[in-house]
């Protein structure tokens, strides 16, 4: 058995407002400044979550690490170029040696956002990449976060730092997934490398804690 932890970052597709189109203003409202205060409201609420859309969003880093393998891999995307050779890099990570080792993903969060992100980004990238199993109950790969929650059962779930934290790991990274846009926008990439790098390490940590990767 072959274990790679995965984590990735995200920012809004700068083209998302464009594919969704003009937000309308609440419908009682008549006043035209009502309106325009009411139509910039709703457009910064959706914009500030595209980022979360698997459709409306872009990688901005990708990172993984076979345990038992050579050190971490993150890699920066800045733009769509960088994003696929970064997907086509992580597709040949993810490939099982000679085929004769199954592979499974171990992230947090992952079986219901980056796979599915990962996936898709790499189909409108135009980056061959196999299909996962992401059923619930049936996929192989490991997603930290529902072994934490008994796959959502319970309703008090929290951060990776989080846990991170309460198991006593310790990490120099203050950076928070909400502040990678703002990073990006002020070009501060190496903040980006080193918070996935972070989340990789910790993933790896918190599974390896619960006994995931026996």
């Amino acid at each position: 058995m072959r274990h790679l932890i995965l984590d990735i970052e995200t920012l809004p597709h700068p083209d998302a407002p464009h594919w969704l189109g003009p937000v309308t203003a609440a419908a009682n409202l008549k006043d035209p400044v009502k309106i325009a205060a009411s139509i910039a409201e709703r457009t910064a609420e959706r914009d500030e979550k595209l980022g979360l859309d698997p459709d409306c969003c872009q990688i901005c880093a990708i990172g993984w690490h076979v345990v038992g393998g050579d050190d971490p891999t993150v890699d920066v995307c800045q733009d769509e170029a960088q994003e696929a050779a970064a997907l086509a890099r992580f597709a040949a990570a993810y490939a099982a040696p000679h085929g004769q080792q199954e592979t499974r993903i171990v992230t947090f969060y992952g079986r219901s956002f980056d796979l599915p992100v990962v996936m898709r980004r790499a189909m409108y990238v135009g980056v061959k990449f196999p299909a996962l199993n992401l059923d619930r109950y049936r996929s192989p790969h490991i997603d930290v976060w529902d072994a934490l929650t008994y796959n959502g059962a319970l309703r008090t779930a929290h951060s990776l730092s989080f846990y991170a934290r309460r198991m006593g790991f310790t990490t120099l990274d203050k950076v928070d997934g909400k502040d990678v846009a703002a990073l990006a926008k002020a070009g501060n990439w190496d903040a980006i490398r080193d918070h996935c790098l972070s989340d990789v390490g910790l993933t790896h940590a918190v599974a390896e804690r619960l006994g995931l990767l026996r």
